[in-house]
């Protein structure tokens, strides 16, 4: 059986857990300890990120859109990627630029304003909170959601009716982070509200979506 070593809230091993139940690919959970040091680890991954798929033979595949991308290929049931090649680039374009850009912006809005202590996020003081950077990434966010609410319009899914690797990458940020830190739901992104509520009702997002998801610390 597939082994995949990953953090419970971690976005990118909330991306393979979805594509292997939307597959219905059997598989063991691992949780990493101390992965920074551990030997065995080290072997799995020799940059020491989650996550890792551990093949049943000892092989490892590892970043998260390289991990997706070989299950599409080694169990194409059902297609996560569009037939046409342009619609294929699109849908890897959406993924690749929500994992370099979108999730960067937001994790710099998210540690200008709050330290995190797992599973919570614990507000910065006044004087600590790096003003600019909220700002300079809150613009850069709603750019992004600007571009995907337009991608979204008359599409069912970022794949069109494919439920795709884009769709699998954008759940983390667009129904878990960016509702959490107030910036979802916004009256100008409608089809992107409409989207999230069907992802939130498919089998593989409820199948895989943490089990304790990250929290907002109130005094």
């Amino acid at each position: 059986m597939l082994k995949l070593h990953n953090f419970d809230r971690s976005p990118f091993g909330w991306k393979v857990r979805m594509v292997l139940a939307e597959k219905h690919v059997p598989y063991r959970t691992e949780v990493p300890e101390n992965k920074s040091e551990s030997p065995a680890f080290g072997k799995l991954n020799p940059f020491r990120l989650t996550p890792v798929l551990e093949l049943e033979d000892g092989r490892t595949v590892f970043e998260s859109t390289v991990i997706n991308e070989y299950l599409e290929e080694a169990y194409p049931n059902p297609a996560m990627l569009p037939r046409d090649p342009y619609e294929r680039a699109r849908v890897r374009m959406l993924e690749d630029t929500t994992d370099q850009y979108f999730n960067q912006a937001l994790r710099d809005f998210r540690t200008a304003q709050y330290e995190y202590a797992p599973p919570f996020l614990i507000p910065k003081k006044a004087e600590q909170v790096d003003h600019k950077l909220v700002e300079e990434s809150k613009k850069k966010i709603h750019e992004h959601l600007s571009r995907l609410e337009k991608e979204i319009t008359g599409r069912t899914w970022f794949g069109g009716e494919v439920f795709s690797l884009a769709d699998v990458a954008l759940a983390a940020p667009l129904t878990g982070s960016l509702p959490l830190l107030g910036l979802l739901p916004d009256p100008k992104y409608p089809n992107l509200a409409a989207w999230s509520r069907r992802m939130v009702e498919r089998p593989s997002y409820i199948a895989s979506a943490p089990k304790e998801p990250m929290k907002i610390k109130k005094d």
